[in-house]
C-alpha cells in the first residue's frame, strides 16, 4: 500500500507508487510521485549516507525486515540498540524511533553500521510494501514534506537483516513479541492511538537499557531478544496478547484475567508432561504400585498442585513482592468472611498464593468493594505481568 496525498479541493487522493532517491553531495532527497507524475513531492533525508569499501550506496532494501512498534518508556531519538538474538548470539538488526531518521543530533549520526539500517528503513517506510497504515497529508496545507507527515512522531521501527536472521532456525518476529513487551515495545499500526497504560514494573533489563541510552552512547547497547518457549511457538492466544489484548485494556480485573489465561494454557501442557513422566516411571518400575500411582495422577489433576509445578518447579521463580500482595489480598477476603478463615489464612507458596487469589476473584469478587480490590489487583498485576512474561520465555 503506497503512501497517499489529498487534494482537498478535489478530494482526489494520490497513490505515491514511485520513490527514486536522489543523492549528491549538496542534498539527499527522495522524490515520490504518482505513477502518471501528475503530483511529486521532496523529503529531504538528514542523514550521513552509509556508503561501503567501493563507494557504493546502493544498499538493497529487499534484504531487510522492517516492523513498527511502539513504546512509551523508550522512544527518545537516543533510544538507538543493537538487536541481538540470546540463543544465537548474533546481531539481526537495529531498533530505533523514528526521530532517530529524521534528527542528526543523536549519538548515533555516524555511527556506520547504524547509518546503513537507517537508510535502508527511510526507504523502506517510504515504499510501506508492509502495508501498515498511514497518515494522508494535504496537499495544501504542507510544503515541505517529512516522513513524519505520513506516519507521526512516536513509532518504533525494528529493522532485521534477513541473511541474518535466516541463521536462526524457524525465525518469526512473532516468537519475540513477549520478549519485546518486556522492554516495553508493543505492536502497533502507526495511526493508532494508544494510551500509556502504567501496569507494569519495569523489569531490571529495560532499566539498565534506559540508563545506557541515557548516556547517549554511540549505538553500543545491545537489545537481547529471546525466543518463547517451543511449547507455545505458534500459540494463537498469546499472539493476541501482545499484539492487541494487553495494550489497549485498562481495567486491573480485565488483565488479571487475561494474564491468568496463560497460566490456565502452561498448567495444561504441565499436567500432559507430568502425566507421561508418571506412566513411564510406572512402566519401568518393577513394583507396580496401582494405589501410589493413582494417588500421583490425582494429585496432579488438582489445579493448584500444577499451578505449584509450573511456578516453583518448571520455572523456578522467586517473587517476594508478588507473593506479599497475593496474601494481602487474601487476607482482605479472609477478613471479610469469617466463616472461610481457616482456609484462606493458610500459608501459601507463590504458585498456590496465585490459584488462591484466582478462585477467590472468581468465586468472591463481589463480597469486596470495587476499589480496595482494584488497588490490590493493580499491586498483583504489575508484578504478574513480568511472571506470566518469564514464564512464556523460560518454560523447558
Amino acid at each position: 500500500m503506497p503512501l497517499k496525498i489529498k487534494n482537498e479541493l478535489s478530494e482526489i487522493e494520490y497513490s505515491l507508487t514511485e520513490v527514486v532517491p536522489n543523492i549528491n553531495d549538496e542534498q539527499t532527497y527522495f522524490e515520490l510521485s504518482d505513477v502518471q507524475n501528475s503530483i511529486k513531492i521532496h523529503i529531504d533525508y538528514v542523514l550521513t549516507i552509509y556508503r561501503d569499501n567501493n563507494n557504493n550506496t546502493d544498499h538493497k532494501h529487499e534484504d531487510y525486515s522492517l516492523f513498527i512498534l511502539k513504546s512509551f518508556e523508550l522512544n527518545k531519538e537516543n533510544d538507538i540498540f543493537q538487536v541481538y538474538e540470546k540463543v544465537a548470539d548474533l546481531r539481526i538488526g537495529w531498533i530505533f524511533p523514528i526521530q532517530a531518521l529524521v534528527s542528526n543530533k543523536h549519538g548515533c549520526a555516524e555511527n556506520e553500521h547504524f547509518l546503513k539500517y537507517a537508510y535502508v528503513a527511510f526507504y523502506k517506510l517510504l515504499l510501506n510494501q508492509e502495508d501498515y497504515s498511514h497518515f494522508t497529508p494535504s496537499i495544501e496545507q504542507i510544503e515541505d514534506y517529512k516522513l513524519t507527515d505520513f506516519y507521526g512522531d512516536n513509532i518504533i521501527i525494528l529493522i532485521l537483516f534477513k541473511t541474518n536472521i535466516q541463521k536462526i532456525a524457524n525465525f518469526n518476529i512473532d516468537n519475540y513479541l513477549a520478549s519485546l513487551y518486556s522492554h516495553s515495545y508493543y505492536y502497533c499500526e502507526p495511526t493508532e492511538n494508544i494510551k500509556k497504560i502504567n501496569t507494569c514494573q519495569p523489569t531490571e533489563d529495560l532499566n539498565e537499557i534506559k540508563n545506557r541510552a541515557n548516556l547517549k552512547s554511540s549505538g553500543n547497547t545491545r537489545l537481547i531478544l529471546q525466543r518463547s518457549s517451543k511449547y507455545l511457538q505458534g500459540e494463537s492466544y498469546i499472539d493476541r496478547l501482545f499484539k492487541s489484548l494487553l495494550k489497549t485494556e485498562e481495567h486491573h480485573l480485565v488483565r488479571f484475567y487475561l494474564l491468568y489465561q496463560v497460566i490456565e494454557l502452561m498448567i495444561q501442557i504441565v499436567f500432559e508432561r507430568k502425566i507421561l513422566d508418571e506412566i513411564n516411571n510406572f512402566n519401568n518400575n518393577a513394583d507396580k504400585n496401582i494405589r501410589k500411582f493413582k494417588e500421583k495422577i490425582d494429585n496432579i489433576s488438582t489445579e493448584k498442585t500444577r499451578v505449584s509445578i509450573l511456578i516453583n518447579d518448571y520455572v523456578k521463580i522467586n517473587n517476594p513482592n508478588l507473593l506479599i500482595s497475593c496474601n494481602e489480598l487474601i487476607k482482605l477476603f479472609n477478613d471479610d468472611d469469617s466463616n472461610e478463615k481457616d482456609d484462606i489464612s493458610k500459608k501459601q507458596d507463590l504458585g498456590g498464593a496465585l490459584y488462591k487469589v484466582r478462585c477467590l476473584i472468581v468465586h468472591h469478587f463481589r463480597k469486596l468493594p470495587d476499589k480496595i480490590l482494584e488497588e490490590k489487583l493493580r499491586e498483583i498485576n504489575k508484578e504478574f505481568e513480568n511472571i506470566i512474561i518469564k514464564i512464556i520465555l523460560d518454560y523447558e
